[in-house]
């Protein structure tokens, strides 16, 4: 499960209600931005632009049973993950505005590669392609794999520093194999979770990061962060008991107590 925070702009609110009209067309227009309004906490639709409008910066919780809820009192039944997708990409695209070199496959361009003419590609082809991936954090499928990145997230401990073992493609694989639900119970993991949506999740959960560099001077992928190691670890111990890592910890835990029981006879 994951609580999923937004900022409330007015550009937010116009883009959350062009997502719901186009997922959700036979619900009617008023009932649907009334919906809106009750899924991002408050009373009206009326209430939730008033704030909006504010020159202060507000945050709202997006919640998928007082969104259905309220449809569900006027005859439509709807299920609550077209909200949390709507506000997954709110999300997202804030985060794409924040890291401008953020695709779906992680930070940068990478090193050229060779085209299909064995010839190398142009700046200009690397940044086209780069455009591409971005574009794919655009999207139900980037969505869904942004919120099941940041169920897993919620889990870890924050650290002050940011440590080795906190690897973003280490904790994307971990992600992927999260059996999680939605709020309300829907399934949403296990599957697959993108390098870049696990980035963006934990941006936008105020996670600081670290980039790095191959020996050539080019943007690696993946990223480090402010996690604990050892939350982290935990994890990777509950959701992939079938590893290397989870057997090998599993080992050191039955030494470690076969170790204590021969000292304990020893007394």
């Amino acid at each position: 499960m994951f609580v999923l925070r937004i900022p409330l702009t007015l550009a937010h609110v116009h883009a959350l209600k062009t997502g719901l009209t186009k997922a959700l067309p036979e619900v009617k227009s008023s009932h649907r931005v009334e919906a809106l309004g009750r899924g991002l906490g408050f009373k009206t639709y009326a209430a939730l632009r008033a704030v909006a409008q504010s020159t202060v910066p507000s945050m709202a919780t997006v919640s998928g049973a007082s969104f259905s809820g309220y449809l569900a009192e006027h005859s439509f039944k709807v299920d609550p993950i077209h909200l949390y997708r709507a506000g997954a990409q709110i999300a997202i695209n804030d985060v794409l505005d924040k890291v401008p070199r953020l695709s779906i496959h992680g930070i940068g361009f990478g090193r050229p590669q060779r085209n299909q003419d064995n010839t190398w590609e142009t700046p200009q082809q690397s940044y086209a392609k780069f455009l591409e991936r971005r574009q794919e954090c655009q999207g139900l499928h980037a969505a869904e794999e942004f919120l099941l990145a940041l169920a897993l997230l919620g889990r870890v401990q924050p650290t002050k520093t940011i440590t080795p073992g906190s690897g973003s493609y280490r904790l994307k694989h971990i992600a992927e194999n999260y059996a999680c639900t939605y709020p309300e119970g829907g399934k949403l993991g296990p599957q697959y979770v993108p390098n870049g949506m696990l980035i963006a999740a934990a941006v936008h959960m105020g996670f600081r990061y670290k980039t790095y560099f191959d020996s050539l001077g080019y943007d690696l992928p993946n990223v480090n962060f402010n996690m604990s190691k050892r939350s982290i670890d935990d994890l990777d111990f509950e959701i992939r008991p079938n590893t290397g890592f989870a057997h090998d910890r599993m080992r050191r835990q039955q030494l470690k107590g076969a170790r204590e029981v021969f000292a304990f006879m020893r007394q």
